[in-house]
């Protein structure tokens, strides 16, 4: 397993926070899941799941393209 440091603004955190604790886990667990589900699913999965991910994550990418 490895271990990342990054850098995000205020803006991006508050959106992190409230994203993770709509899906009831800390912030850690849900960015993990996001980077599973896009760098990781789409190159094994089928064009509908796919899909199915963006459209689960719309979402966070619409608060983030508002701001």
């Amino acid at each position: 397993m490895k271990v990342y440091q990054i850098e995000i603004n205020d803006e991006l955190n508050e959106i992190l926070e409230e994203a993770s604790r709509k899906m009831d886990v800390n912030i850690e667990s849900f960015i993990t899941q996001i980077l599973d589900r896009f760098a990781i699913d789409p190159h094994i999965m089928e064009q509908d799941e796919v899909k199915d991910g963006y459209r689960e994550v719309g979402d966070i990418n619409l608060e983030i393209s508002n701001k």
